[in-house]
């Protein structure tokens, strides 16, 4: 049996240690760098996370401005410098036919619309008599408070109404009224009290 020398064995060794610092030296950076990808990698990972969070956010912050802006504009009224007459009386007229048998809209004279002195908005006081259906009648009522100007209600009064001429196109089926609506159309600019403006003034002074 042949054995090998002291000198193979020595070479062998050195040998192998050779292949195993050259391998290290080889390998050990590249294992650095993909650990070091891995590390990275998480954090990306967790800025998405973050990203994805931050829209969830983003679009819940997004619906709720947008229903507020819905209440807000359901609620708020423009109320115009000048008074629009015929914009208004376009906007209570109704068709006449089966279900509406008159209507007259009066307009009157601007009155204040508050009772301070130096208060700047007017009124103009709108009487609406129609003989329709009570549908109708509630219809028109709805547009009033529905527009985007500030129309206010003041009194309505309805009654039954009867069969005063022999109209066939009438339906009389139907409940028909005759109601009387008064209505104020605000307009004009409002006048903001003097220590209101002294406290913003000093607001925006430096």
């Amino acid at each position: 049996m042949i054995r090998p020398s002291n000198t193979a064995l020595g070479l062998l060794g050195a040998s192998v240690t050779a292949f195993g610092l050259v391998v290290g030296f080889l390998v050990a950076p590249a294992l650095r760098r993909a650990d070091e990808r891995a590390l990275e990698c998480g954090r990306l990972y967790a800025r998405i996370g973050k990203i994805d969070s931050a829209r969830l956010e983003r679009d819940e912050i997004r619906e709720r401005v947008e229903s507020a802006q819905a209440a807000s504009r359901a609620v708020l009224r423009q109320i115009p410098d000048a008074t629009d007459q015929a914009a208004l009386m376009s906007m209570l007229a109704v068709e006449t036919g089966s279900k509406v048998l008159s209507q007259t809209v009066t307009a009157a004279e601007p009155v204040p619309a508050t009772p301070r002195p130096k208060e700047s908005l007017k009124a103009v006081p709108v009487t609406v008599e129609i003989t329709a259906t009570f549908d109708e009648v509630m219809g028109l009522l709805a547009r009033a408070e529905n527009d985007r100007r500030l129309v206010r209600a003041i009194r309505v009064e309805m009654e039954k109404a009867t069969r005063a001429d022999n109209r066939r196109d009438i339906d009389w089926d139907s409940p028909f009224v005759r109601a009387t609506i008064e209505l104020d159309a605000i307009y004009g600019s409002s006048s903001v009290p003097a220590e209101i403006a002294s406290a913003d003034a000093k607001g925006d002074a430096p």
